[in-house]
């Protein structure tokens, strides 16, 4: 059987890699979105340079005064305006492009970072549910041991109708949560369909480093989006300056006019203008809102990483937690094993029932169970520091 592997690096090659994962029309939906951002860029990078145009006319003059109509008169003409200087308007333009790009591939990759990281959530969720559902085949076994005990004793008079019916009614409930924990599966299967055609056996997950808290902020993925808009603004902003600056173009044009009684006209001219700004009363205005909105995106990004620092503390008392809870497992564990080789003496010697044996063997399987599925809970944790986390930026 064909399988994909998830690995622990995450790189951008890696991701690049992973995109195979989805289905063939989510992966050519991610392509055109990059294809989309790299002509925007080229757009933008060139947008400066300017653009020749093509003027062309056909005409006739008539004098309502003296009831005379003119010529026809046509005319053909090209026109081609550069701006040559702008104080650094250009070289900023240029520079806004670039920056751009960075950004929007940034915002592309983390989409795609996300959505694997949905195909892992989903994979851990699925494995999560089977493994409740052979637990809760256990839980069942010790529900019918425990009815048919409570019968027994109810028919030896040892106890009411209450308790009986207690057990029948906790037999049932733990019938539910099968049915439950089975539908749960068939919808995760389905919500792991919706990414890829991929069946949740055919992908490998292997687990990821301990990404370390200095790693974790300084490589987060939403910081690296939100300093490229700190780079976007202080760059729309230097670009602002420029245009209070001076600003120098060149103005070529070459025009063709013929007359029908007159003879052929061809001209030409070549100028070059300055112009610079020097009465704006919303100048001051505009590049201090400008100053601002720079400055409170480096605010933005330094309260980011103080609620990330808070996050991780979270998510590292919550796995720490998981450790705590495997322990107490563990322990149980030991407990059990301790209990059933007793009660397999005893049984053995006809001092207990078979029925005690059953049950403690099947609780331990419960138990291990829970060291199992309190593992794949601490992987759920770690996701949300691995996805989050950008290596080789």
């Amino acid at each position: 059987m064909r399988k994909i592997v998830i690995l622990p690096i995450l790189c951008s090659l890696m991701f690049a890699n992973e995109l195979e994962l989805l289905q063939e029309d989510k992966k050519e939906l991610r392509k055109i979105d990059k294809e989309i951002i790299e002509k925007k860029y080229e757009a933008s990078k060139d947008e400066w340079i300017g653009k020749i145009n093509l003027n062309s006319s056909l005409g006739k003059e008539h004098d309502f005064t003296y009831n005379t109509t003119g010529d026809m008169t046509r005319s053909l003409g090209l026109s081609f305006s550069q701006s040559i200087f702008e104080s650094g308007g250009i070289e900023y333009s240029i520079e806004y492009a670039r920056k751009q790009l960075k950004s929007d591939l940034i915002a592309w990759e983390n989409q795609n970072i996300a959505l694997i990281q949905a195909i892992y959530e989903t994979l851990l969720a699925i494995k999560k549910l089977k493994l409740q559902i052979e637990q809760s085949d256990y839980s069942l076994k010790n529900k019918d041991i425990e009815l048919i005990l409570k019968r027994i004793q109810y028919e030896a008079g040892r106890v009411d109708i209450i308790e009986l019916n207690n057990a029948i009614m906790s037999k049932n409930n733990q019938q539910k949560e099968n049915i439950s924990l089975k539908n749960s599966l068939k919808e995760k299967e389905y919500e792991l369909s919706k990414y890829t055609s991929l069946k949740s056996n055919q992908i490998e997950i292997i687990d990821f480093e301990v990404v370390d808290k200095e790693k974790f902020l300084k490589d987060n993925l939403n910081i690296r989006y939100e300093n490229s808009k700190v780079e976007l603004l202080d760059i729309s902003y230097k670009q602002l300056k420029s245009t209070y600056l001076q600003k120098v173009t060149l103005n070529t044009n070459a025009n063709y006019r013929d007359n029908q009684n007159e003879d052929d006209r061809q001209t030409g001219s070549v100028s070059l203008n300055m112009t610079m700004p020097i009465f704006d009363i919303t100048k001051d205005s505009k590049l201090e809102k400008s100053k601002l909105e720079v400055l409170k995106q480096k605010v933005n990004v330094k309260d980011m990483q103080n609620e990330l620092e808070y996050e991780y503390e979270q998510i590292l008392t919550q796995i720490n937690s998981y450790d705590e809870y495997e322990k107490t497992i563990s322990e149980n564990l030991k407990l059990y094993e301790d209990l059933i080789t007793a009660n397999q003496s005893s049984n053995a010697a006809g001092m207990s029932a078979d029925y005690d044996l059953e049950i403690l063997q099947n609780t331990q399987k419960i138990n291990q169970y829970d060291l199992q599925i309190n593992d794949i809970n601490r992987k759920l944790q770690y996701t949300k520091i691995y996805f989050k986390t950008k290596a080789n930026i």
